[in-house]
């Protein structure tokens, strides 16, 4: 085997440890995106059990203030209003919970995928 067989070995050995660190990269995040995308899927779902929940009882409530409020329309409106407010707090928790949980860590795939790409350069030669 002379040198540049050698150096054609090498070479294609590097390219293969390269694009299998650039994939355990790739498979970090695809893991990442579905835990997300679960977790996502699990509070939508709730929220939806929740607004059900929460529609019983202002339709309970609306029918519990016909003694103090006569007209049926603002009954309904004031429930409305406080479904709304009680709705929007809950989603725009939901939304924060899922920001904070959904962004990944990546510093030690790039450090990996760093040096792997440093050291592959520095055993060709290269700057």
């Amino acid at each position: 085997m002379d040198a540049g067989d050698l150096l054609k070995d090498i070479s294609r050995d590097v390219q293969t440890i390269v694009h299998g660190e650039a994939e355990l990269v790739g498979a970090d995040l695809s893991a990442k995106a579905r835990a997300a995308a679960t977790a996502a899927a699990a509070a939508v779902l709730g929220a939806v059990v929740a607004l059900v929940g929460l529609a019983m009882l202002c339709v309970a409530a609306v029918v519990a203030l016909a003694p103090v409020i006569a007209p049926l329309w603002l009954r309904l409106v004031l429930m409305a209003i406080v479904y709304l407010v009680l709705g929007g707090g809950f989603a725009m928790l939901c939304g924060r919970r899922i920001a904070a949980r959904g962004k990944p860590d990546l510093t030690i795939p790039k450090y990996e995928l760093t040096s792997t790409i440093a050291g592959t350069k520095a055993a060709l030669g290269g700057s």
